[in-house]
């Protein structure tokens, strides 16, 4: 070859290289891993109990990830290790290893977080395992949608201010997104308040329903159930158990006593309108059978999906009750009404029975038997 054509083909060489080599970096940043904490704060708080993974092991103690909060870095003391003198660092953690520590100190400045692993109790270990599945599953599809959207990590942070964060600050519960997505399965409605782009929201539920569909959802409906006749606490007995009696294996209907004349209705189901149809073809068999024995029927919340905070507020406001009810036990003999408290088995059927049914009474038992 003449040495022209030879630089040609330098020249050409060269400028293929450099192509593989532009193809090559550029897919490298395609396939980058995208990362984003699982909280809306950045650090954690004094106190916290956190998810870590040990990355190395020094003489002054344990370096390590914390996996909630982006993998920032965290170090566990040589004397936060153990309540016990150390023999082997080695039989206390090992490089790789994801456990649970407590934070002890925070120094948002210079970024240090100082942890224990000695001062997390059992109660504390069991709580933060399942806090971290909760938002590592939050985190499993939201990254999934980003990645399908082609986002880089700031706009995955914007996609959890809009989701995740925000149902956080709403509730003021870290992992209530899992509860909300786990509801987004069956009521795509909850994630109308998100401002979500069209197709963004179209895959977002479309990865909530692939990965979170199987979960039950509980149904709820709050009515108010009384007799101020002859008939009294027996209209209201027959009218509850005339409802109950639609209650079947694949949708069970509990009743529970809040406070006379307050009562809740419950049911769980994968399919949202069968549970919807259950409890309302309920409510309208109670009503029909209270207002033909001459009592009263009002609905003070329709049937509708709740979530585990709706069942937090519920389980607070019956120990409310309960503790009123104490305070004026001794006045039950002026009471008009008596209250009906239904027993609930472990496998949520309800049994028709009499025998599974507590009834307290108003200290006129033996008139009660009479009647009976």
């Amino acid at each position: 070859l003449s040495s022209k054509a030879f630089a040609t083909c330098e020249i050409a060489s060269a400028l293929l290289t450099q192509f593989f080599v532009v193809k090559r970096l550029a897919s490298n940043g395609s396939n980058m891993t995208l990362s984003c904490r699982f909280y809306k704060q950045k650090y954690p708080e004094v106190e916290d109990v956190v998810m870590v993974n040990v990355r190395s092991i020094a003489e002054m103690g344990a370096y390590v990830y914390l996996l909630e909060y982006n993998n920032i870095e965290g170090m566990i003391l040589l004397s936060e290790l153990s309540r016990r003198r150390i023999r082997s660092i080695n039989k206390l953690i090992r490089v790789g290893k994801t456990e649970p520590v407590v934070v002890i100190r925070v120094d948002k400045n210079k970024g240090y977080i100082d942890l224990s692993k000695r001062r997390v109790s059992p109660e504390d270990v069991e709580k933060c395992t399942e806090r971290f599945s909760k938002a590592k599953a939050v985190n499993s599809i939201l990254r999934h949608v980003a990645d399908i959207m082609g986002f880089d990590n700031q706009k995955l942070e914007e996609l959890y201010e809009k989701t995740a964060w925000y149902f956080e600050e709403k509730h003021n519960y870290k992992v209530t997104a899992f509860d909300v997505f786990k509801q987004c399965a069956v009521d795509p409605s909850l994630l109308d308040e998100c401002g979500l782009e069209p197709e963004v929201k179209e895959s977002l539920l479309s990865n909530i329903q692939r990965k979170l569909v199987s979960q039950a959802v509980k149904i709820r409906a709050d009515i108010e159930c009384a007799c101020y006749g002859y008939e009294g606490i027996d209209a209201v007995k027959t009218a509850l158990r005339a409802g109950l009696a639609l209650s079947t294996e694949e949708l069970p209907i509990k009743i529970n006593l809040i406070a006379p004349p307050l009562y809740v209705m419950t049911t769980s189901t994968p399919e949202k309108a069968d549970g919807l149809k259950a409890l309302e073809s309920a409510i309208e068999v109670i009503k029909e059978t209270i207002e033909k024995l001459g009592g009263v029927f009002k609905v003070q919340m329709a049937p509708k999906v709740v979530t585990a905070t709706d069942e937090a507020d519920l389980a607070r406001k019956m120990e409310r009750a309960e503790a009123e009810n104490a305070e004026v036990s001794g006045d039950e003999e002026d009471d008009n009404e008596v209250g009906i408290k239904y027993k609930m088995d472990d496998d949520g059927a309800d049994d028709k029975d009499d025998k599974d049914i507590e009834f307290e009474g108003s200290g006129d038992e033996e008139d009660d038997k009479q009647e009976e």
